[in-house]
């Protein structure tokens, strides 16, 4: 039992520092889908990880990311036209579960726990936790190029949780 638990504790030291930044779009999500007078807006990130490898297949990625999230919507009446852009700023915690694809490609999938930092409004909810999933592909000079999304599970204002944050973008990084 102890010689499993010194080959598991030696095999999770391995792993790779990185750093991280990426563009995309973000909206909110309801629970029809898309809110019909929900569009898109520039969505960023930037943060780093350290990858624990499990085994030459499996890696455990938390990282800290400073994520920016929201939407725009618009709504028109009869006699008034409302447009308004929610621009809400996460410092975020994914933790990844990492399968690599030989020795270039990983598909990865997990949680994420996010704390509200800088709003435009204060009805927004200041947590929000999910899912994220990616794939990255690894260059030989330590540079990676990937895509991510996340989908909240928690509401992202306090009027009304049926919307939930919703981002994807490409993400662009250096493993040290």
């Amino acid at each position: 039992m102890a010689f499993v638990a010194v080959s598991f504790s030696a095999a999770a030291q391995k792993g790779n520092f990185n750093v991280k930044a990426g563009l995309g779009v973000a909206n909110w999500l309801s629970n029809k889908g898309y809110e019909e007078n929900c569009n898109y807006k520039l969505n960023w990130k930037v943060g780093a990880g350290f990858e624990f490898r499990v085994c030459k297949l499996i890696g455990i990625e938390p990282s800290v990311m400073l994520n920016s999230k929201g939407t725009k919507w618009e709504w028109e009446g009869k006699a008034v036209k409302f447009s308004r852009t929610a621009n809400l700023l996460y410092l975020e915690t994914p933790i990844m579960c990492n399968f690599h694809i030989g020795e270039k490609w990983s598909l990865g999938a997990g949680v994420y726990f996010a704390t509200l930092v800088d709003d435009n409004n204060t009805k927004y909810n200041a947590y929000d936790s999910g899912f994220c999933f990616g794939g990255k592909y690894q260059f030989g000079n330590g540079y990676f190029l990937g895509l991510d999304s996340t989908l909240g599970a928690t509401g992202a204002t306090d009027l009304d949780d049926k919307w939930h944050n919703f981002t994807m973008g490409a993400i662009f990084g250096y493993r040290f």
